[in-house]
C-alpha cells in the first residue's frame, strides 16, 4: 500500500490546542499592528492598551507583533503528522518561517522591553532575556538536528522550543490560580508574589519543559520502569 493512502493522524488535539493558546497573544497582536499603523489608538478608546511609546517609536512593537502573528499562524501546523507526510515541501517551508518568526519574536521582545520600559531592568527583564536566549537556542538545536537527519531529535527540540515560547502565556493561567488561592492573603504573601511576578516566565518555562518531557516519554519507558519496580518489590519479599 502506498504510504500516502495509509491513514495518518492529523493530531487535532495538539494543533487546535496550540492555536487556541497562541491566539491569546496572537489576536491582540493583530489589533495592535492595525492601531499602531493607523496611529488611531485614541480614536478607538485604546489608549490604556496601546503604550504611547508604541506610536512614537513603532519599529519594536511592529516587529514583535508581526513575528508573533506569523508564529501563531504557522507553528501549530508543524505538529500534524498528516501534513508532514502528505505535504513535505509545505512543512519544510512553513517550518522555516515558523522558526525564523519564533526567533525574531524572542529577540524583539527584549528590544520592545528596552524601548517601552528602559528603567525596568530587574528580575522581569532578566527573565525575559533568559527566556529569549533559550527560545533561540532550542530552535537552533532543532534546526541542527534536522540538518543532520536526526528527525526524532528535531521533533523533541521543536517541542521544547515551543514549550519555552509558551512560557510567555503560561503565567496568565498560573497567575489566575495564584490569585484564587492567595487572593485573600495578598498582604501576607506580598514578598512571595513579588518574586513570582519578577520570575514568572522562568517558573512557567520550567513547568512547560517538565510537561513536555513527560508527554514525550516513550510508553515503553514507563512500562520498563513499572517492570523494574515490580521486580524490586518481589526481591524485597
Amino acid at each position: 500500500m502506498n504510504r500516502y493512502n495509509q491513514p495518518i493522524a492529523f493530531n487535532w488535539p495538539v494543533v487546535s490546542g496550540l492555536l487556541v493558546i497562541m491566539a491569546i497573544p496572537g489576536l491582540p497582536a493583530i489589533i495592535i499592528i492595525a492601531l499602531v499603523l493607523l496611529g488611531q489608538a485614541g480614536v478607538f478608546g485604546m489608549t490604556d492598551v496601546i503604550n504611547p511609546q508604541y506610536i512614537a517609536a513603532p519599529a519594536a512593537i511592529l516587529t514583535h507583533a508581526l513575528a508573533g502573528v506569523i508564529f501563531f499562524l504557522t507553528m501549530p501546523w508543524q505538529f500534524s503528522p498528516r501534513l508532514r507526510v502528505r505535504y513535505p515541501r509545505w512543512h519544510r517551508l512553513a517550518g522555516r518561517i515558523a522558526v525564523l518568526s519564533g526567533c525574531v519574536l524572542a529577540l524583539s521582545g527584549v528590544w520592545l522591553h528596552l524601548v517601552s520600559s528602559p528603567d525596568e531592568l530587574g528580575g522581569r527583564f532578566i527573565s525575559l532575556v533568559v527566556m529569549s536566549i533559550a527560545i533561540v537556542g532550542a530552535f537552533s538545536v532543532a534546526v541542527w538536528q534536522i540538518v543532520r537527519g536526526q528527525v526524532t531529535g528535531h521533533k523533541k527540540w521543536m517541542m521544547r522550543a515551543v514549550a519555552i515560547s509558551l512560557a510567555a502565556i503560561t503565567p496568565l493561567f498560573i497567575g489566575a490560580i495564584v490569585h484564587l488561592v492567595l487572593g485573600h492573603w495578598q498582604d501576607t504573601f506580598a514578598s512571595l508574589l513579588t518574586i513570582y511576578r519578577d520570575y514568572d516566565r522562568l517558573i512557567a518555562m520550567c513547568i512547560n519543559l517538565v510537561v513536555v518531557e513527560w508527554l514525550s516519554k516513550p510508553p515503553h519507558q514507563t512500562d520498563e520502569a513499572s517492570a523494574e519496580l515490580r521486580a524490586a518489590s518481589s526481591l524485597d519479599k
